[in-house]
């Protein structure tokens, strides 16, 4: 079965009896998920722009095509606290929620297919400072990114089950969008820890993750053959070589990659197995280096060239990256690139897991009371890091402190002495936010150290 652009999917239909969602085992087919869109239709006359924010999948992508159909602006808010309802609720004629469950459908009605270059949706982006930023996206984007997905994957598709939220770009276009358009059924519900995610797997299931959970499997067993999925995605940071492997390990399956962003979508993909592969960019997609070795991405769900703040070295089949712009910082006079300090660490063998972060201290400590009043202020490195069960061994029999001078030794034979960090964490993870992106704020407060 070909199956139509999503403008066309209310108005074309699917077969009678076809599986669309699936929610505590129970299947919904799609003529309940079209008629419950059909019952909302009424209640959106008129509304030019609403935030849509649903735990439920089902409830969501409900609201979601009712909204595209209504011919609203879709609003997907970044996260359901009080605060950010009451902030979203301001700028929008609707808030819909999960009460879309209690809507009763109408059954039979009739839909027109979508004008997918005017329909609407707007993302929030986290950032690391400041307010979130939008970014505004067509039905027509989203629908071409979906397909560039299908052209590399949809032979392996199979039920999609995923640890992240449709509320962002990557969950909304590979746990929901890319099922719809495929006619592969989709999970209801988000499954938060791994307890409930892997009695939910099965042989050919598709499963959508991110590092935040992938980075997190330490002591759970390998997957039984019988439920072993078909494939698995990681998205929102790179994730680390360790973590790659015990995810390979544990699931039966390889990780597909995905580098991209909110603003430019799905740019490149790649599998882990030596732990240093290049990013190969996706169908339609094309990469350019300018002379600072920023990267520009030009592909058929964007506008022209984008620029990014992504630093990068090609190679013959895509690029190698090096971390954000904004991740490398002058320390003695030398650019020091903290993703190739955080690279370097996790090829330790005591390391798990790492993150450095750029700190402003006295001479190259923390700033504190009994600080000698003459002594400069400067930027120095902290690192935090996740131990092996070796590298904890090695931290209970020589103490936190000796256990850095170890590590700054070992960073030593291949890094520049401005390069080494000074202070150093241990912890059981990495602070990072839900999609897997370190949560820069929370790994500096590790320090007690303002950021420079």
């Amino acid at each position: 079965m070909i199956a139509p652009p999503l403008a066309r999917l209310m108005a074309d239909g699917r077969p009678p009896g076809m599986a669309v969602a699936a929610r505590a085992g129970t299947v919904i087919a799609f003529e309940r998920f079209r008629d419950a869109a059909a019952g909302l239709l009424p209640r959106l006359a008129g509304c030019r722009r609403a935030a849509l924010m649903c735990r439920d999948t089902h409830a969501f992508a409900v609201g979601f095509f009712a909204l595209l159909h209504a011919g609203a602006e879709i609003v997907l808010p970044p996260n359901a606290q009080p605060g950010t309802r009451a902030a979203f609720a301001e700028g929008c004629d609707h808030l819909l929620d999960d009460a879309l469950l209690d809507v009763p459908g109408v059954a039979g009605a009739g839909f027109d297919p979508i004008d997918a270059e005017a329909a609407r949706v707007t993302f929030f982006t986290s950032g690391s400072t400041g307010a979130p930023k939008s970014v505004t996206k067509t039905l027509g984007m989203l629908d071409r990114e979906v397909a560039a997905f299908d052209q590399l994957w949809g032979g392996q598709l199979g039920p999609v089950l995923a640890t992240v939220s449709h509320q962002h770009l990557y969950g909304l276009t590979f746990r929901l969008l890319w099922p719809l358009r495929a006619g592969r059924v989709f999970a209801a519900e988000t499954h938060e820890v791994w307890e409930t995610v892997l009695p939910s797997l099965t042989r050919d299931a598709t499963l959508i993750s991110s590092p935040s959970h992938l980075s997190r499997m330490t002591g759970i067993g390998p997957v039984p053959a019988q439920r072993r999925p078909g494939l698995v995605f990681s998205a929102g940071a790179p994730l680390a070589a360790a973590a790659a492997a015990e995810a390979r390990a544990i699931l039966g399956c390889p990780v597909t990659e995905i580098f991209g962003s909110t603003e430019t979508g799905a740019m490149a993909a790649r599998q882990q197995r030596r732990g240093d592969e290049p990013w190969t960019p996706l169908p339609g997609n094309e990469i350019r280096l300018d002379a600072a070795g920023l990267v520009s991405v030009r592909s058929p769900y964007l506008t022209g060239w984008t620029a990014t703040a992504d630093l990068a070295t090609e190679t013959p089949d895509g690029f190698h990256f090096h971390g954000r712009a904004d991740q490398v910082v002058k320390i003695e006079g030398q650019r020091i690139s903290l993703p190739e300090i955080e690279t370097a660490l996790a090829r330790l063998d005591w390391v798990r897991d790492a993150a450095v972060a750029a700190l402003s201290g006295p001479s190259g400590i923390s700033r504190g009371a009994h600080a000698p009043a003459k002594q400069s202020v400067g930027t120095i490195l902290g690192a935090a890091v996740v131990l092996t069960s070796s590298g904890e061994a090695e931290r209970l029999a020589r103490g936190p402190y000796r256990l850095g001078r170890e590590l700054r030794r070992a960073l030593a034979t291949t890094l520049e002495p401005a390069a080494l960090p000074r202070r150093w964490r241990f912890v059981p993870a990495i602070p990072r936010r839900a999609m897997g992106k370190r949560d820069d704020s929370s790994l500096r407060a590790l320090f007690g150290i303002e950021p420079c």
